[in-house]
């Protein structure tokens, strides 16, 4: 069975959502690591080096899951069905992280991250869908 064009796109995209991630992942590491240096020649605070380091920790976060998501897009153009099955995983973590951001929002209103949540679960929702669609699975050989 030939690759559903779906598949190609939802690569794409999960390909240009990780290269995103590994450039902010980049910026909060090194931007991270030159606080915490800049914090420890100066004498500054530990909450100032706490923090620095904190941003460091992020960065290398950022950047795994930005390896994860290139991999998983890798995996689901080759058609590799342990690749979908681990995609829908980290889309059903993203829509739990939305619908927590979605809380945290409500709680203290801001149309942005209101916009941003509520687009975010929308695609995370699409994508669910396409992916547990039976001419997909029997695509991926499931």
């Amino acid at each position: 069975m030939s690759r559903p064009v779906g598949v190609t796109l939802l690569s794409a995209i999960m390909t240009l959502a990780g290269l995103v991630f590994a450039g902010a992942g980049v910026v909060f590491f090194f931007m991270g690591s030159t606080a915490a240096a800049e914090a420890g020649q100066v004498g500054g605070s530990v909450a100032a080096a706490l923090l620095a380091a904190l941003g460091a920790a992020a960065g290398v976060i950022f950047l795994l899951f930005g390896g994860l998501h290139i991999v998983l897009a890798v995996g689901i153009f080759r058609m590799r069905n342990l690749a979908r099955v681990l995609t829908i995983f980290l889309f059903v973590l993203m829509g739990a992280g939305a619908c927590l951001g979605l809380i945290a929002t409500l709680m203290r209103y801001s149309q942005v991250g209101l916009a941003w949540n509520l687009s975010l679960l929308a695609l995370v929702v699409l994508a669910l869908w396409y992916l547990l669609r039976p001419n997909v699975k029997e695509a991926f050989g499931a």
